[in-house]
């Protein structure tokens, strides 16, 4: 390590010239220690680690895997406003499935090897220290399609920053996220509901190692005389401040809480600073942004209905003209003449042909005698004449084969 010097003066009676050399940064940290992980939900895991001694830390890099397949980044903290915190809350996890960590220390310099690999399985039973739910929801119903949520912030957070609250409607045995953070307020409009029908609501607390369980639920059915009560008031109630914890002495633990409590508080801010900017808090333009956009929604659904209809008729049309021209074309196929007649190549084909041949004008002739009205007489005439000129065209038919085989 190279050493940068400070000049310290110290006026006592004499001059007194101290050089003190004071270190900076020349080589990769050490690797995080103190790594550990705790289960606070069936899918959720907390995880915490220690500074390295001895370095200036710009960030930390996790990684992460499950079963026996590579590890992949999960987050690198360096550049952002979390770069010197010492915990990270993983989320959204497979319950009952082992995960393996490994952190990372990050300097000016480079990367520390990775720190020893540690396990952990979140079951069905995992719980921590979670804080408890928000309490007392009420609902008012303030005009036929509005109504206002209102409760109470959790009694107990374990000594965690709320960071804002998630409304949600139940919808049989699931929900609907209604807003995922209301900021720091206890109540909440909810706009466009339909007059005469039933809904039911629930409020979640938000902390920066997740979320309370659901509150308590609430009902209510807008009428076409819901009105505000008197002395009601909408305006959100904004939740008390949250206080800076001031990290005692050198303890570890309360400089990792003192270190969350100011990440949660700039979070906030930033939320909030967020809303303010998107006009959220306007709830005229706001409801007017909503009802432009439901008809934009509307017209996008008639014109896909409409578009699906003109399709299946094109469909419909082009089946029926494929068909026709099928018939048409089946239809328009030369049939083989049953007068045509092979051309014999021996003279017993020849002979067979002929028979044939007297075979089918005697059958035909024997169908027309039936179907006309004539006499026994008659028919018999019309048979007679069949079978000699059936007989004509087989001898004329060996005469000429015959002829052809002297040739």
């Amino acid at each position: 390590m190279i050493p940068k010097f400070v000049l310290l003066v110290f006026l006592s009676g004499l001059l007194t010239v101290i050089i003190e050399p004071v270190f900076a940064d020349t080589t990769i940290p050490s690797a995080p220690t103190g790594f550990s992980a705790t289960a606070v939900s069936p899918t959720q895991v907390n995880l915490f680690w220690n500074t390295p001694s001895g370095f200036t830390i710009t960030g930390y890099k996790i990684e992460y895997k499950t079963g026996g397949g590579s590890y992949a980044t999960l987050v690198i903290t360096t550049g952002t406003a979390t770069a010197t915190v010492t915990s990270y809350a993983h989320t959204g996890l497979t319950t009952g499935v082992t995960h393996y960590y490994k952190i990372y220390a990050i300097n000016n310099v480079g990367t520390s090897v990775a720190s020893s690999e540690i396990t952990i399985t979140p079951t069905v039973s995992s719980v921590g220290s979670l804080p408890g739910s928000p309490t007392g929801l009420v609902v008012t119903p303030i005009s036929p399609t509005q109504a206002n949520l209102s409760w109470t912030a959790p009694s107990q957070t374990y000594k965690q920053s709320i960071g804002g609250y998630k409304i949600e409607e139940k919808l049989g045995e699931s929900y609907k996220i209604i807003n995922d953070n209301t900021g720091s307020v206890n109540s909440y409009t909810i706009s466009s509901v339909i007059t005469g029908k039933t809904y039911t609501y629930t409020v979640t607390a938000l902390f920066a190692a997740g979320s309370s369980p659901r509150s308590n639920e609430i009902s209510l059915t807008p009428t076409s005389i819901s009105a505000p009560p008197a002395g009601f008031s909408n305006k959100p109630v904004t939740a008390p401040a949250s206080t800076t914890t001031k990290p005692v002495g050198n303890d570890p633990k309360s400089i990792l809480k003192a270190q969350q409590d100011e990440l949660q508080r700039k979070a906030q801010e930033a939320r909030d600073a967020m809303l303010k900017q998107s006009g959220k808090g306007d709830s005229e333009k706001a409801k007017a942004l909503r009802e432009e956009a439901n008809k934009a929604n509307e017209k996008a659904r008639q014109d896909t209905i409409a578009a699906k209809q003109k399709l299946a008729a094109e469909k419909k049309e082009a089946a029926i003209k494929a068909q026709q021209e099928k018939a048409t074309n089946q239809t328009s196929k030369a049939q083989p003449s049953e007068t045509t007649s092979k051309k014999p190549k021996t003279l017993e084909e020849a002979r067979k042909l002929a028979e044939e041949a007297k075979q089918k004008a005697l059958e035909k002739a024997n169908i027309d005698v039936k179907k006309s009205g004539s006499s026994t007489e008659e028919k018999q005439k019309a048979l007679d004449a069949a079978k000699a000129a059936a007989w004509e065209k087989a001898k004329k038919a060996l005469e000429e084969l015959k002829a052809k085989s002297q040739k």
